[in-house]
């Protein structure tokens, strides 16, 4: 097994997904993919025709990052572009370290103060 960071998913026994952000040794630091897709875009809503927003307008908040995940997860079935693991498989070969919210993880040398 061989995971591939931001691209691989792994579900749980309950439908979960989450997204492997790091790996660090035999450490593999996931996150639940629909708060990664959150923090993924950045909205600009200074845009003078507003193209980024204008697919997703009157939708929910989370609509964009949902439809990220989903695309994600229809490849990875497809073994695609990435792949799906089992959390039970995952578990067997690495450590897993669950992070709660993706906004306060640096991956480690983007912050120079906890390198």
């Amino acid at each position: 097994m061989n995971i591939e960071i931001n691209k691989d998913l792994i579900e749980d026994e309950r439908g979960n997904l989450y997204r492997a952000v790091q790996l660090e040794g035999n450490t593999l630091i996931v996150v639940n993919a629909f708060v990664e897709a959150s923090f993924r875009e950045v909205l600009n809503f200074n845009k003078s025709k507003n193209e980024q927003l204008a697919a997703y307008e009157g939708e929910y908040v989370g609509k964009q990052a949902m439809d990220i995940v989903r695309h994600d997860y229809v490849y990875a079935l497809k073994e695609m572009d990435g792949r799906l693991y089992t959390l039970q498989d995952v578990e067997k070969v690495y450590d897993v370290n669950f992070i709660k919210m993706i906004e306060f993880f640096r991956p480690k040398g983007m912050n120079p103060h906890n390198d």
